[in-house]
């Protein structure tokens, strides 16, 4: 499995948001504040493509794991749906689409 990263969601999609003068600006505090809000991030989602939403804890995610077209940020949220060995498996498995991703990689703060 890989290990995620330490990347502060919310400091990161925070930074994002500053350079889109249109959208409201959001300290990361403030967007942590806000993790529970389910509509605030789907509403953030269709605006920015660097991050997208955990399926399991509906919280805002940079990178994490695409099992079958579910998202899940960590391998706590993963193993609600699928023991371990069975995601290892499954992303072992060419044909389904199963891997670890990075949203980010789509920013402008990424890309400066």
């Amino acid at each position: 499995m890989k290990e995620l990263t330490n990347k502060d969601t919310y400091t990161f999609i925070s930074k994002e948001l500053s350079f889109y003068s249109k959208l409201p600006q959001y300290t990361p505090e403030e967007l942590k504040a806000k993790q529970n809000e389910e509509d605030f991030w789907e509403d953030l989602n269709e605006q920015l493509d660097c991050f997208t939403i955990c399926d399991i804890c509906g919280k805002p995610m940079i990178e994490g794991y695409i099992m079958n077209g579910s998202h899940y940020c960590s391998e706590a949220c993963l193993y609600e749906d699928f023991t371990e060995e069975e995601a290892t498996e499954l992303m072992q498995d060419v044909n389904d689409e199963c891997y670890y991703t990075v949203w980010y990689e789509n920013s402008i703060t990424y890309n400066k």
